[in-house]
């Protein structure tokens, strides 16, 4: 005779025991700081904060608009080299002068917004808080040395397209209109940075501030 295998009874709820997580009751890893402080030091510069507000619209509503035009552009332009076999050599010039801005435009956004690459080895290796926003500030130092020397050379070659009143290929535009780009890029992006660089250092010092009464 076959045998209905047996059931046997669930186990009670409090006999499942949790896994143990090692991690569990240490600190957590500071957050990340943006160039924008917030609370206290935030009311403090409070016409620093007023001021980028209306900064941050202006960046946001030009690089919604440079977007929407560059992608009009491409699908025109579809649209004229597979429907009607007529493509219209001036909309690569155009795509390329909106895609300028909104990829230089859009730096600037990004590291306002502290939205930019980043990687996640060093809380797994630096335990302590203070550490990891030294850290940190040593990166950002290095960033805004990075965008002094590469913003250097880049506005010197876009002051150099408008001085000497090139012109585009095709549509025979002044190519300063493209090189702009550059000069509101860098400059926005190092703005932010250095922004970046003091809230971290005024945390860091606050850190440091407040270990030292303990």
């Amino acid at each position: 005779m076959d045998r209905k295998p047996e059931r046997r009874p669930p186990a009670p709820e409090d006999a499942v025991l949790p896994i143990p997580d090692p991690n569990h009751g240490q600190n957590e890893p500071p957050e990340r700081l943006t160039p924008l402080p917030k609370g206290a030091l935030a009311e403090k510069l409070g016409w620093v904060i007023a001021t980028e507000a209306v900064v941050q619209r202006i960046l946001f509503v030009f690089i919604v608009a440079f977007g929407l035009c560059l992608a009009g552009l491409m699908f025109t332009q579809v649209v004229l080299r597979y429907a009607f076999a007529s493509p219209f050599v001036g909309i690569e010039e155009l795509s390329l002068l909106f895609g300028a801005w909104f990829y230089f435009l859009g730096i600037a956004y990004v590291t306002r917004d502290g939205e930019h690459i980043h990687g996640g080895i060093l809380t797994m290796v630096v335990r302590s808080p203070i550490g990891v926003q030294a850290v940190r500030l040593v990166v950002t130092v290095l960033g805004v040395a990075a965008c002094a020397v590469f913003g250097y050379f880049a506005i010197k070659y876009a002051l150099f397209e408008i001085q000497t009143g090139r012109l585009s290929s095709y549509m025979r535009w002044p190519k300063g209109l493209w090189s702009a780009s550059l000069i509101f890029g860098f400059v926005g992006t190092t703005i932010y940075m250095i922004l970046q660089t003091v809230h971290q250092f005024l945390d860091l010092h606050a850190r440091l501030r407040a270990r030292s009464r303990r």
